[in-house]
């Protein structure tokens, strides 16, 4: 039974919007060295496609998994067309962690980019040694494709640590935001090769799927195999300023992103004036978790302001302008889908629509991300292509490291560096078949100024969820009987705790195969 109706209710599409911006590719500029900076990555041999997919990857910033209901193409063209992961997680739910998750096929632990800023966070916690210089697009680029991207990055990827040059090893196009543009959502520049550009004149969204279409659209992306990642801003907060923008937020509403002190943007995201107040009417989520707090949530309790009627506005005019602006994401997935049919690719072309964490707008009294309750842990994720079958819901769950692992091997790519993800391509060629799993989960500070964790915790399948939180506090829920979470068993059920704890501290620094595997799940009672 599914427990979200991605698929109820939704209004038919819109006829694909066609973007105005002029801009083009244009030549190629040759990748400037940059902090860090790998020799140029060598042009993949040409091989035929016959059995090598085309892949495009798609991602947005904290779209929570419900927000996906409400981007009709993305439902009518992907989810349809493929297949629904019911319980896709972020298994870290903050932008670089979980970012560095789906190139690397790692556990945060593992990969060591822990939080968006501080010695142990941002892009440069990320480069060389061993960490950018094997990834996702290496693999697939060793395997015949050509590899491109699109977007934002990583946090701190830009002009304020001369970053903005450097180009990661593996891509044979690089066209990546540029720090703090990135948020600029009219005014984004990109590092096209290392040489710095503006997006256009336009919304990014307008401008970053334009350069998205121009790639797939070549002709020589018929003749070899590709892969494509496009990073979406939408629908992370960003300026310029509107005029219906909160104007007062105090500091301790704005999350846990600590970007968000920064007075330059509005605590929401700029929304395309083609979509502005479209979901004015929209309520907060009709969820019992909204505001709830009880003295065993530590979480939780420590937001409790949040419920006064001043902060409840906010959140509203939040909550409305998320959603707006994933509209112009929306007509952007219909476009490329549009591009791929006019050019013969879409039957051979998987298709992945993800986020890269969820997001709270007042469950649990939290807004923002970062912690384990499951509007912050949860993501959408609907994937078309070949072998995947249309029209379905795949209920095992499928984290963010498991991704690049099955991209991989669908494209027949092997990866180079030990992996924590698992090859679930088997899971969407039978979606009926349910197959349990531990799924590590953990957390470190925002400004990650060393490596100790705020909470550590594992995910038993559909059913048992655990935390530990720095100070020892713990946190464990039963998500079949209690699926929003209201109920802290921790000290109701001491056995099941002391269950839950022993696999926490046997996953907890996992790597690999000492990672939980498919269908390894001890009894828990």
């Amino acid at each position: 039974m599914k427990k979200r109706p991605w698929l109820v209710g939704l209004a038919a599409a819109a006829t694909v919007a066609t973007l105005t911006s002029g801009c083009t590719l244009g030549d190629e500029p040759e990748a400037k060295p940059g902090p860090g900076t790998a020799s140029k990555v060598p042009s993949a041999p040409e091989e035929e496609r016959v059995g090598k997919p085309n892949i495009l990857l798609i991602t947005v910033d904290d779209a929570s998994a419900t927000d996906v209901l409400d981007m009709p193409h993305v439902q009518r063209l992907i989810a349809d067309e493929g297949a629904t992961v019911d319980t896709a997680l972020a298994p870290t739910p903050i932008c670089v962690p979980a970012r560095a998750s789906l190139l690397t096929g790692q556990y945060t632990h593992n990969h060591g980019a822990l939080g968006i800023s501080g010695p142990y966070g941002s892009v440069t916690s990320f480069m060389g040694d061993g960490k950018d210089d094997d990834t996702l697009p290496v693999w697939l680029n060793a395997a015949g494709y050509e590899t491109f991207f699109v977007g934002k990055y990583l946090n701190g990827y830009g002009k304020n640590n001369g970053t903005e040059t450097y180009v990661p090893p593996g891509w044979t196009r690089w066209l990546a935001s540029v720090d703090t543009t990135t948020y600029d959502y009219d005014k984004t520049q990109l590092s096209n090769n290392g040489a710095v550009e503006e997006v256009s004149s336009t919304y990014n969204a307008d401008g970053f799927a334009e350069r998205v279409d121009d790639l797939l659209g070549q002709p020589r992306r018929t003749t070899r195999p590709w892969f494509l990642n496009v990073n979406y801003v939408a629908p992370h907060f960003g300026g310029p300023w509107e005029d219906d923008d909160p104007k007062y937020v105090e500091q301790e509403v704005r999350g846990n992103d600590s970007a968000r002190t920064n007075p330059r943007f509005p605590p929401t995201p700029y929304v395309h004036p083609d979509d502005r107040d479209s979901f004015a009417t929209r309520e907060l989520p009709d969820d019992p978790s909204m505001f709830y707090d009880v003295p065993d949530q530590q979480a939780g309790r420590e937001r409790k302001f949040l419920a006064k009627p001043k902060r409840k506005r906010y959140l509203r005019e939040l909550h409305q302008q998320r959603l707006e602006s994933l509209q112009a994401v929306d007509r952007a997935v219909g476009r490329h889908v549009e591009t791929l049919e006019e050019s013969g690719q879409l039957d051979d072309t998987v298709i992945v629509f993800t986020s890269d964490n969820g997001y709270s707008v007042g469950q649990h009294n939290l807004d923002g991300k970062l912690f384990f309750y499951e509007p912050q842990l949860t993501v959408p994720l609907v994937i078309r292509g070949p072998g995947v079958r249309p029209d379905s819901t795949v209920e095992s769950v499928v984290t963010h490291a498991d991704l690049p692992v099955t991209l991989a091997a669908m494209a027949g790519a092997t990866p180079s560096r030990p992996v924590d993800g698992l090859d679930v391509s088997r899971l969407l060629e039978q979606p009926e078949k349910y197959v349990d799993r531990v799924v590590p989960l953990e957390a470190y500070a925002v400004d990650a100024q060393d490596d100790q964790r705020l909470y550590s915790g594992i995910r038993v399948g559909n059913r048992w969820k655990y935390a530990r939180m720095k100070s020892g506090f713990e946190e464990v829920y039963d998500l079949v009987e209690d699926p929003y979470e209201l109920t802290n068993l921790a000290e109701r059920r001491p056995a099941l705790t002391a269950q839950l704890r022993r696999l926490d501290e046997r996953y907890r620094d996992c790597a690999a195969r000492t990672c939980p595997q498919l269908g390894e799940v001890p009894a828990v009672r």
